[in-house]
């Protein structure tokens, strides 16, 4: 027998093989049943929700994002420290000040104060970014190095970046 002849032999039994398993399916008069499905009872949906509550109290969420709207003008700035919101709150440092940063400048435009930013970093410093808008003014790009928990390193910091960037490095109360 050749090779051909049985691969025709082989790929006959095989259709025959399918026929013999679908035709039936397919003349079949009555088809595959349907499933009844029971109706479901009114009272379970309800207990559902009852059960949800419990596990997930009441949230005072829309409130507080109320109160937070009354807090932030139309362009995200927080209304009493004048800082973008979620940004670090800079401020003048006084007796109850934990955390301290360097401020090394404001910048009016923010692709000079990223400039600045980068090369602190690039010269190994943890500086950032904060956006400060005054009452009545325009917005300011402020550039700092920080935070630290110990005044005297913020102070040894504020002299050595003054010199070496040329500044006049001021040292800030660091909050959120």
């Amino acid at each position: 027998m050749t090779e051909q002849t049985r691969y025709r032999i082989t790929g006959s039994l095989f259709l025959l093989a399918l026929a013999v398993i679908f035709l039936p399916m397919l003349f079949d008069g009555d088809g595959v049943p349907g499933v009844v499905v029971a109706p479901v009872d009114v009272d379970f949906v309800p207990e559902a929700v009852q059960r949800f509550e419990e596990a997930a109290p009441a949230s005072d969420f829309a409130e507080r994002v109320a109160e937070l709207r009354q807090e932030v003008d139309e362009q995200g700035f927080h209304l009493e420290t004048g800082t973008r919101i979620g940004e670090p709150v800079l401020s003048v440092p006084d007796d109850a000040t934990d955390a301290w940063a360097v401020q090394l400048a404001s910048f009016a435009r923010q692709e000079n104060a990223m400039d600045l930013r980068d090369k602190l970093r690039a010269d190994g410093f943890e500086a950032f970014v904060t956006s400060y808008r005054p009452p009545g003014g325009d917005v300011l790009n402020r550039v700092a190095v920080g935070p630290f928990l110990d005044v005297s390193r913020a102070e040894r910091l504020q002299r050595e970046l003054s010199q070496r960037y040329e500044v006049e490095a001021r040292i800030m109360a660091f909050g959120s």
